[in-house]
């Protein structure tokens, strides 16, 4: 998402508040801005980020891997009535429903250098108060997020077991790393 109005680019992870993020800035799935980086350095419009965005300030959300990989099995219709150890077993590997379970939030926060490019980091655990330091440090009075695309599921440590914990953490071990999260 790009808001011009606020200067700033929001780098979207999915499962980790994005669509709440996004419509909190008034942007509709219709509007272009919607759309605008919202694979961070994947995105085809990262390489013009300089021209189309000059001093923008670049914010993205980022969640327990454990915590957001339920989020996603639970969000697709696909794995969703699928035994967790199997799911694992039979990953996606394209589109929509990798972006959704599978692609480390890293994938999409480090440039081509390999610097990481968010000036400013929400955590899905502490989103409100995140949030709104974020709108503080922007200029936007408003930094009610509203509730959208939650997925009913219980706390993620029910789902797993030492074998399927094991096989998330090995499978999202830099962003694991890169953020200090533990299960």
């Amino acid at each position: 998402m790009i808001s011009r109005a606020y200067k700033c680019i929001f780098i979207h992870q999915r499962k980790v508040a994005g669509s709440s993020i996004i419509t909190s800035f008034g942007i509709t799935t219709q509007e272009p801005e919607w759309h605008l980086f919202n694979n961070g350095t994947l995105s085809d419009e990262w390489a013009r980020r300089d021209k189309l965005a000059p001093g923008y300030t670049i914010f993205t959300a980022v969640r327990n891997p454990w915590d957001r990989f339920i989020s996603g099995w639970k969000y697709l219709e696909k794995y969703r009535n699928r035994p967790l150890a199997e799911v694992l077993r039979d990953l996606p590997t394209e589109g929509h429903d990798y972006r959704h379970l599978v692609r480390p939030q890293l994938d999409i926060l480090v440039d081509a250098d390999g610097k990481f490019v968010a000036d400013h980091v929400l955590r899905f655990e502490t989103l409100a108060a995140d949030y709104a330091r974020l709108c503080e440090r922007i200029g936007k009075k408003d930094a009610t997020l509203p509730v959208l695309n939650t997925i009913a599921h219980g706390d993620y440590h029910e789902y797993y077991t030492p074998e399927t914990a094991a096989a998330v953490g090995e499978l999202f071990k830099k962003d694991i790393e890169f953020f200090g999260y533990r299960f």
